[in-house]
């Protein structure tokens, strides 16, 4: 979905922001060159430099990505949007099991025999180990 690909991105983003507040030093959050003319003619040429107090950029960033994110997370939950994956992942998982049956059948295999159950067991949780999936409950 759009929405839940956004909020991953925007989380994304507020994490390599967050990188580059912790990499700057603390004085410069909050104090640092404001402007930089060089004047290249004239009576006094080279480069004039201002210096002010006012938020780092990177801090300025990482507060709007962060707001940013927080608004679409309240848009999410506005729209039901975890419910609706939730729903979805449901849907995926009970045809994921109907098409194992089907060709469990199909090779004349009965999925409802304790071997047949606990070889298709053993292959899921091997798989979802693989991909990083949370661990199911040995059968």
């Amino acid at each position: 979905m759009v929405m839940a690909r956004l909020i991953r991105e925007a989380s994304g983003h507020v994490a390599w922001l967050l990188e580059r507040v912790r990499e700057t030093e603390a004085d410069a959050l909050v104090w640092g060159l404001t402007s930089e003319v060089h004047r290249d003619s004239g009576e006094f040429p080279g480069i004039d430099t201002t210096y002010a107090a006012d938020v780092n950029g990177w801090v300025r960033l990482y507060g709007e990505e962060r707001d940013r994110l927080v608004r679409m997370i309240a848009v999410a939950t506005k729209i039901g949007l975890d419910e609706r994956l939730v729903t979805l992942q449901e849907i995926q998982t009970t045809i994921m099991v109907e098409i194992l049956n089907r060709s469990l059948a199909a090779f004349g295999l009965d999925s409802g025999k304790p071997e047949t159950a606990a070889v298709m067991g053993r292959v899921v949780r091997e798989v979802m180990a693989e991909r990083g999936a949370p661990a199911l409950p040995a059968a």
